[in-house]
């Protein structure tokens, strides 16, 4: 037996933690593997909160996204290790998503789970993951009613503090050194201060920030200051508004700044709000797709203004498009990054390249021809992994004819029945996802002239571009419609246009094969998930 060992840990909570600490997990993992005579080749940790999307949530059980979970799983896909070690089984997972997901990894990759303190039993696993998901939305649920309790006699609950205040115990208590630049960053605006020149003087001072879970790249980032901007109400009415379960409820809190100053700040916003008499649109090409070295997609405006040679605003005779990068902060921008381009100069050159590289073909044939070949060679090992899913199908209905028997004949009883039925009935949904990300086989005969037909493609979008080309629109209605064409054949082509510097821009060009082969070969039924490398064909063009 192989015995490259790996070391999977979860704590989800501090309670949690103390009953069974990573520390004391790990020991006994290592004393497990030192009792089996296994090597251990690495440690899987899960016992932070991490980020998805904009929440910071913790490492529970029933997530399947946990970090460590993750790139254990891969690295068994990898076949980087044969046996993982864990204390107990709700260490892995304690939902059915989460179970699945280990489960199914396991058995494929053949990789076998030992635990410290239990007995793994793949067959059951299961209904113990089943009862433990109910478990833990009872516990939830009596979670949920206490909260609410509590909120409803105006006591505070967990949550992040707004700037200004501290939770301690039930109450939130104001914390006099952060009211005190409360009270300056909305002096300052009434003031006529701009964002970024309050930043400058709250770093100047030395105003404090409130503590994060994680490192902040900037200095009160204009997005906390317009956070306390926009919680004025709050400041002024003493309000501290928490949810749960969709329900909202008030716990009283003392003000930090005057009814007077609330009032002048909601007139002053409202004189700032511009509604213009017509709203002009502008068709910009690269919309989306433009990028910076900042790491952003560049937005487009309409310029109505520019500064003559004073320095003074004035009305532009014709409107112009401009895209421009989002980064904000200069703290955070590129060096490379050229903050902004014309759109009538970035389109004309972007749609330059794609028509050239549209005329010389030959390096997204070749690409092409590759994708097919890996397609083909990769036909036959679908097949046989269809035929697997499909027997292990079968064997769980010949299992549930003869659960079902036994019970009749009186050799189980209805809670054993009802127990190895539910048991089954997971592992069949489990099987039945697996052969619908699979797909069905793909046709190769079907294959066997998609080069005629890619020629086919590409010869049609070669006209339609000679076609855009030499058309001279007379009406603003004609030259919308031509830009919509031109938009159609820029979606289809560009992944994403990246610009330098010194505003040269670099397309980067895709064609999805499959999908042009879809519509014509009869490959409706071939998935992403049924090959390992997704059928789209990539370019550079300077």
């Amino acid at each position: 037996m192989n015995n490259r060992a790996v070391i999977y840990v979860r704590t989800s909570s501090e309670h949690q933690g103390e009953k069974s600490s990573p520390t004391e997990q790990e020991a006994d993992c290592r004393q497990l593997a030192a009792d089996k005579g296994l090597v251990i080749v690495n440690v899987y940790r899960d016992i932070e909160k991490y980020r998805v999307r904009t929440k910071l949530v913790e490492p529970s059980g029933t997530r399947s996204d946990r970090p460590g979970l993750l790139d254990m799983l891969s690295a068994a896909a990898r076949n980087e290790f044969d046996i993982i070690l864990a204390w107990r089984e709700d260490r892995l997972y304690r939902g059915m998503r989460a179970m699945l997901l280990v489960l199914e990894t396991i058995q494929e990759h053949k990789v076998t789970v030992m635990l410290a303190r239990e007995t793994f039993d793949p067959k059951i696993a299961p209904l113990r993951a089943w009862v433990a998901q109910m478990e833990l939305d009872g516990m939830k649920e009596r979670m949920t009613m206490g909260v609410k309790a509590r909120l409803k006699s105006g006591k505070a609950n967990t949550g992040q503090d707004r700037y200004g205040y501290q939770r301690i115990d039930d109450h939130i208590v104001i914390v006099e050194e952060e009211a005190y630049w409360v009270r300056k960053i909305f002096e300052w605006y009434l003031n006529g201060c701009r964002l970024m020149e309050i930043r400058d003087r709250l770093i100047a001072g030395g105003a404090p920030q409130k503590g994060s879970s994680i490192p902040r790249k900037i200095h009160w980032a204009r997005s906390s200051i317009q956070a306390i901007l926009k919680s004025a109400k709050e400041y002024a009415y003493g309000l501290k508004i928490q949810s749960r379960k969709g329900e909202l409820f008030e716990i009283p809190v003392d003000p930090i700044i005057d009814v007077t100053t609330f009032e002048s700040f909601t007139e002053l916003r409202t004189r700032k709000k511009t509604y213009p008499a017509r709203r002009v649109h502008h068709d910009y090409l690269l919309g989306g797709i433009l990028k910076c070295e900042c790491g952003n997609k560049w937005g487009a405006r309409t310029q109505k203004t520019r500064k003559n040679r004073k320095g003074v605003l004035v009305e532009r005779k014709t409107l112009t498009g401009v895209y421009y990068c989002r980064q904000n902060h200069k703290d955070l921008v590129s060096p490379d990054c050229p903050r902004h381009i014309g759109a009538k100069k970035a389109d004309e050159e972007a749609w330059g390249k794609i028509c050239r590289a549209l005329d010389k073909p030959e390096y997204l044939l070749s690409q092409a021809i590759s994708l097919v070949n890996q397609l083909r060679a990769n036909a036959s090992n679908l097949h046989e992994e269809r035929d697997r899913i499909e027997k292990q199908l079968q064997r769980i209905n010949h299992d549930r004819q003869w659960v079902i028997t036994q019970a009749r004949e009186g050799k189980f009883t209805n809670n054993d029945m009802e127990q190895q039925l539910a048991t089954l009935t997971l592992q069949e949904i489990s099987y039945k996802h697996n052969l619908s990300a699979l797909g069905q086989t793909i046709n190769i005969n079907a294959l066997d002239n998609w080069e005629e037909k890619f020629e086919e493609y590409l010869a049609d979008l070669q006209a339609g571009v000679v076609e855009l080309k030499e058309s001279a629109p007379q009406n603003e209605e004609e030259r919308h419609r031509l830009f919509l064409l031109k938009k159609q054949v820029v979606d289809t082509l560009v992944e994403e246009v990246k610009i330098k510097r010194n505003r040269e821009l670099e397309v980067v060009m895709r064609l999805d094969l499959l999908k042009i082969l879809d519509q014509d070969a009869g490959l409706e039924n071939l998935t992403p998930a049924a090959y390992s490398r997704r059928g789209e064909i990539y370019t550079r063009k300077r």
